[in-house]
């Protein structure tokens, strides 16, 4: 009998990290575009976004973080706290809020 119930934890512990993988593949947003070159005349350096295209980071000020990077990614010398990137880029010397959310 203690055989039996471990087969059927087993099975139920399978089948809900399967739906929990679904769920987060179902999520992700769609790409049109991979692997694209990142603009060369950005201000701030280059990142990748979540379909792994080039883009322009943020500089100090600008917005940043929301779901899966839709507002963007920081800069070296920067981060991203409450939706601003903070600290100072090395590129201009600009330098943003430091506050923590």
């Amino acid at each position: 009998m203690a055989s039996f119930y471990s087969r059927v934890t087993a099975l139920v512990l399978v089948c809900s990290c399967l739906l929990l993988l679904l769920q987060e593949a179902s999520g992700a947003p769609r790409c049109e575009k991979h692997d694209q070159e990142a603009p060369r005349n950005c201000k701030y350096g280059t990142t990748l976004d979540w379909c792994k295209n080039g883009v322009c980071a943020k500089g100090p000020g600008e917005t940043c973080g929301g779901y899966r990077w839709s507002e963007g990614k920081c800069g070296e010398g920067t981060f991203c706290s409450c939706g601003i990137c903070g600290g100072c880029s090395p590129f201009d010397g600009k330098c943003g809020p430091t506050s923590i959310c």
